[in-house]
């Protein structure tokens, strides 16, 4: 473990057409609102108030004087801004507890109101003019913080062809956590900075942390530990519901659970947003005509179940769901042993892409096959040839996006054609794009290559195999239900998913009421979105499910 003095402080630069949404100035009957929430208090000037990484800090609305915020990796610093009166601190996290993203001291004597955290969730929901200006201003700033990859506060080293490097880089980006990421293979200066940190290649993938702490070959949840973005210890604590996956459909049966009065936990072991916050543009989701990123999505979904006090935990994997019937609430049991109760679940785990019968598949993941086709994705395929396999929508919007950024585009279907499984404006855009070609009947049989993927070998219906020269493939067939947590706790149908409402043999259900819609065969659990036996695989029934499912779970605890 090496400890590493920081280097220079410069500016960040901010979008000046958004500045004052970005650092809004509060009016004298805003303050006023803002001081029946918190305490006034005096600072002497060069007093350190917060610090990055800090966790459960407090808002301070400055009435006098100016407090300068920073933000920092062991490589560089940034001013983020400068409040001066009627201004304020805080971002998204701020309302989750979750690590100060930044360090906050007085430039000069100062009078503040002070807002705790319980404070200021009590006045965002209470205060709804407010409210507006500062959860604008708190996802702005997030956004701002992103885009801000030098100091960002980690610092990633290791190789493109580590597929543990992708994990880590994946996990941070869908998290809304940046990161400066160092290659050994392309950047010329990562040599002096392992040297600098004490980094050998055996620590690869190695993570600096922003005070100078060296994580060697970390876990996801080792890192989000050192960051401050895991949640704290849940071990015990008892919620009225549980969702378990934090998808479109688990975010909005949040959403409207907590903001119905209701305590809830959401549990996710990877980020907010399931499949759909993969998505690089949703454009049939109601209310976006020029449509909408998955993770742009899944980050408002996100602030709002914060916004309203929902405990959003992640990285946490649940284990499995203890359904005893001669106890009152339901048992959770999570990856690092820690338990909780819940009187009601929600099942929203989704479902995973089918990996296709290919011997040596697992061993090009990471390295040349990706189930995602992130920003991230497609600076690695920047004027090379790829393949996407699948004829779902999640195939068609990467193979468009892709496009953009690839030579050229080849999709794979096993079917003769796209019409019956992906949408028709994407079959459009497909048919338009002159670097796009569709194989029908084709799929691939071998994957080859000594240092990550470098050929193909294909099979047409009608011809003999074909190798091709393809570094990328990406992967988007079918989908698996994730429930191998629910153990025998619910009835499922012969593929796996969950089984509701009037689809539940008799059988299988105990009491003299019918099942709810959305209720599984266990009363009390219900399950929404792709996890849910018949469900129709789109954003928007999905959050149409989360949210009705909650109507239902009200009722199951009135009685």
């Amino acid at each position: 473990m090496n400890k590493i003095p920081r280097s220079n402080t410069s500016p960040i630069l901010v979008d000046a057409s958004r500045r004052h949404q970005i650092f809004p100035t509060l009016n004298k009957q805003q303050i006023l609102l803002a001081s029946r929430y918190g305490e006034r208090r005096s600072l002497p000037a060069g007093e350190t108030i917060f610090r990055q990484g800090d966790r459960h800090i407090s808002l301070y609305v400055i009435i006098s004087g100016q407090i300068e915020v920073e933000r920092g990796s062991v490589i560089k610093s940034n001013v983020l801004g400068v409040h001066g009166p009627g201004m304020f601190t805080g971002e998204i996290g701020t309302l989750a507890g979750r690590a100060a993203i930044a360090t906050g001291r007085t430039l000069s004597e100062c009078e503040v109101i002070v807002i705790d955290e319980a404070s200021l969730r009590a006045m965002i929901i209470s205060e709804a003019a407010l409210s507006e200006t500062m959860m604008r201003a708190f996802i702005l700033r997030r956004v701002a913080f992103i885009a801000d990859e030098e100091s960002g506060g980690l610092v990633l080293i290791g190789s493109s062809h580590s597929a543990d490097i992708l994990r880590l880089r994946e996990f941070l980006a869908r998290n809304g956590q940046p990161a400066a990421y160092f290659d050994i293979d392309l950047h010329e200066e990562t040599q002096d900075l392992m040297q600098r940190f004490g980094v050998g290649l055996e620590d690869l993938p190695a993570v600096v942390t922003p005070d100078g702490t060296v994580l060697s070959k970390p876990t996801n949840r080792e890192v989000a530990d050192a960051m401050g973005l895991s949640p704290d210890k849940l071990d015990g604590k008892a919620f009225d519901l549980a969702v378990v996956g934090a998808g479109p459909a688990g975010l909005a049966a949040a959403v409207y659970g907590a903001s119905e009065g209701l305590s809830v936990v959401v549990l996710d072991s990877k980020a907010a947003g399931g499949q759909a916050g993969t998505s690089s543009k949703i454009e049939n989701y109601f209310g976006f005509p020029t449509g909408i990123s998955g993770q742009a999505l899944a980050g408002r979904g996100l602030s709002q179940a914060r916004k309203f006090g929902a405990e959003v935990a992640v990285p946490v994997e649940v284990m499995a769901l203890n359904c005893d019937g001669e106890k009152e609430s339901f048992e959770i049991e999570f990856d690092n042993g820690e338990k909780i109760s819940a009187r009601s679940v929600v099942i929203s785990s989704g479902a995973r892409y089918r990996k296709p019968e290919i011997s040596n598949l697992a061993e090009y993941e990471g390295r040349g096959i990706y189930y995602n086709a992130s920003y991230m994705e497609a600076t690695f395929c920047a004027s090379e040839e790829i393949i996407v396999v699948g004829g779902g929508n999640s195939a068609g919007q990467a193979a468009v996006f892709l496009s953009a950024h690839a030579k050229h585009v080849h999709i794979f279907v096993r079917a003769g054609g796209l019409a019956a499984s992906m949408s028709h404006y994407l079959i459009q855009r497909i048919d338009a794009a002159c670097n796009i070609t569709l194989h029908t009947k084709t799929q691939i049989v071998e994957l080859l290559g000594e240092d990550g993927l470098q050929q193909v070998r294909c099979q047409h219906a009608d011809g003999e195999p074909e190798t091709m020269d393809v570094r990328h493939v990406f992967l988007f067939l079918g989908a698996e239900p994730n429930t191998d947590w629910l153990g025998r706790c619910v009835a499922l149908d012969d593929k796996g998913f969950v089984l509701t409402g009037s689809h539940i043999a008799k059988e299988d259900w105990a009491l003299e009421r019918p099942p709810y819609p959305l209720e599984s065969s266990r009363p009390g659990i219900f399950a929404v979105g792709d996890i849910r036996s018949g469900s129709v695989k789109r954003v928007a029934a999905a959050v149409g499910e989360g949210s009705a499912a909650v109507q239902s779970l009200h009722q199951f605890l009135a009685e």
